[in-house]
């Protein structure tokens, strides 16, 4: 991959669509592809934790609530985009939910069927709802944000690692079906972050010791230019941290 000789020049006045904008590596994917020009629309369950980037970005920024449990909010989200853009040029679905650290004998089912729509079935059905406007681009890219545990599933992490397995899958599959209107998908695993969801899963952690959302995002900046041409691709983002200046 080329992403040494990339130039950040070829990531400005796209427009890119967020979840999971409020906190973690979503919110530090707003504001550095604010600071680059970008238009960006970034999604949370609470709008009102979307404020921070609006008060300074209010010009190329538009917050848009998101609550991914429920497919009457998506459908809204979907039709409020469509009425103020004609087209996305990056979706980056990297909202989702942890659900219980438990064995699979000791989940609660409630709770499975929770995670498995907002981390896997409904975000298919955004991404399928998106596509006529990402087909718009000159360029599209679908970024979906995996795990080390979709990678390699791994006990006690249930619904999540069956989710983000999945969700590999759906990579894998539109990659496939999109390789001839120049839209490439592919994933990416943050590893080991300094965000809320791991403390959640590792309450105990020195978060002291791991790179932050701003550290991993080369990768994803990568993706979202006009010079990545993978597809169908896993990448690390661990592995390409200090890869450019921001």
């Amino acid at each position: 991959m080329s992403i040494e000789d990339f130039k950040l020049s070829s990531v400005k006045n796209k427009t890119i669509l967020i979840t999971g904008s409020s906190r973690g590596i979503g919110h530090a994917l707003c504001e550095k592809l604010l600071s680059m020009n970008n238009s960006v629309i970034g999604t949370a369950k609470n709008i009102e934790h979307l404020n921070s980037i609006s008060v300074i970005n209010n010009d190329k920024f538009f917050p848009i609530q998101l609550d991914l449990e429920s497919i009457d909010s998506i459908n809204l989200m979907v039709a409020e985009v469509k009425k103020g853009f004609d087209k996305i040029d990056v979706l980056i679905n990297n909202a989702s939910i942890l659900g219980e650290m438990k064995t699979l004998e000791d989940y609660n089912y409630e709770t499975w069927k929770n995670v498995i729509n907002i981390n896997m079935n409904h975000q298919y059905y955004l991404t399928k709802n998106f596509l006529p406007l990402i087909k718009n681009s000159k360029k599209g890219s679908i970024i979906n944000v995996s795990s080390s545990v979709g990678r390699f599933p791994r006990e006690k992490w249930g619904a999540y690692s069956v989710s983000k397995v999945g969700l590999e899958a759906l990579t894998e599959i539109f990659s496939q079906e999109l390789k001839e209107v120049d839209i490439i998908v592919n994933s990416v695993n943050p590893g080991g972050t300094a965000t809320d969801m791991r403390r959640e899963a590792y309450p105990d952690e020195d978060q002291g010791q791991l790179p932050s959302p701003i550290d991993i995002l080369p990768i994803f900046i990568y993706l979202a230019s006009d010079d990545a041409t993978e597809s169908g691709m896993k990448f690390n983002a661990r592995e390409y941290i200090g890869s450019m200046e921001f």
